[in-house]
C-alpha cells in the first residue's frame, strides 16, 4: 500500500509539473522537435516512478556501440518479454535513446502516463478488434519509418507467471515490413513489483534489462524471417535464465 501511495503521489504532482511547463512549449514545436521533447519527459517520469519505489535497476548491453552506432531511419524495433504494468517505465529508464510504445489499448484511459504516451506518439492497441489491430500496426510501421524507435511485447499480455510465453508472429511485422533492425531487450524483476491482477506493489525490489545485439532484417535469409519470432524469444530466454534472481 506505501507503495502505491508514493507512487500516486509522485506521478500526480511530476504530471502537473510537466504539464503546466511543458505542453505549451510542446505545442509550439514542430512534429519531430515536440515528439522528442515528450519522449524526455516520459523518460523523466518514468525514472521518478522507479525512484518512488525504491527499484534497484541494473542495465546490461551486449553490445553498446553496435546499438549507438543504428541508424534511426532505417527502422529500430525493440522486442521485450512483458511481465508488469513496470516494463514501460523500467525501459524507458534504462535505454539511452528515445522510444515510443506499441501499447495496449486500457492504456489509453490511464490517468498521467496516459497523455505523455500520446504525446510520445505511442501507438495504442486493441487485440480485441482485428480490423483496428491491424491499422494499429500501420501505424507503427510509418512511425518506424520517419525514425521514431518503437518497443513492441510480442507476447501481447503479461505474464502470468513471470516466465516468457509465446511470442506472436504477427508482431515481427514492424520488422519485416519496415526491414528494419531488431533489438531484443530482456526485462526480469518488474514481476515482483506488481503481478497481473493485483493492485498490491512492492518497494524495493531488483530488475535487471539485457539489451542484445541488433538483429538486422535485411541481411537474413527467407528461412531466417519465417523463424524470427522463435530465434528472438529464444535469444530473450536464454538471457533471463542467465539473470541473477
Amino acid at each position: 500500500m506505501l507503495g502505491l501511495i508514493l507512487v500516486s503521489l509522485t506521478t500526480f504532482f511530476i504530471f502537473v509539473y510537466i504539464t503546466v511547463f511543458y505542453l505549451p512549449i510542446i505545442a509550439m514545436k514542430d512534429e519531430h522537435e515536440g515528439i522528442l521533447l515528450a519522449r524526455k519527459q516520459l523518460k523523466f517520469l518514468s525514472r521518478l516512478i522507479l525512484r518512488s519505489l525504491g527499484v534497484k535497476l541494473r542495465v546490461i548491453y551486449k553490445d553498446r556501440k553496435s546499438v549507438n552506432e543504428l541508424d534511426r531511419k532505417k527502422g529500430i524495433i525493440y522486442v521485450c518479454n512483458h511481465q508488469s504494468n513496470f516494463d514501460i517505465p523500467a525501459i524507458i529508464t534504462a535505454l539511452h535513446m528515445d522510444v515510443g510504445f506499441v501499447a495496449k489499448q486500457e492504456m489509453k484511459s490511464w490517468p498521467f502516463f496516459n497523455l505523455w504516451m500520446k504525446k510520445s506518439r505511442c501507438v495504442f492497441l486493441d487485440r480485441s478488434n482485428p480490423r483496428a489491430g491491424i491499422k494499429s500496426i500501420q501505424e507503427s510501421v510509418a512511425l518506424i519509418k520517419k525514425g521514431y524507435p518503437i518497443v513492441i511485447f510480442p507476447e501481447g499480455e503479461r505474464s502470468l507467471t513471470g516466465e516468457i510465453g509465446v511470442f506472436k508472429k504477427g508482431s515481427f511485422k514492424l520488422a519485416t515490413e519496415t526491414n528494419g533492425v531488431i533489438v531484443p531487450i530482456t526485462l526480469k524483476g518488474t514481476y515482483d513489483i506488481q503481478r497481473r491482477g493485483r493492485w498490491v506493489m512492492k518497494r524495493n525490489q531488483k530488475v535487471t534489462v539485457v539489451i542484445d545485439k541488433p538483429v538486422h532484417v535485411d541481411r537474413l535469409s527467407r528461412e531466417e524471417i519465417k523463424n524470427l519470432s522463435v530465434t528472438i524469444r529464444q535469444t530473450i530466454i536464454e538471457n533471463y535464465n542467465k539473470i541473477n534472481s
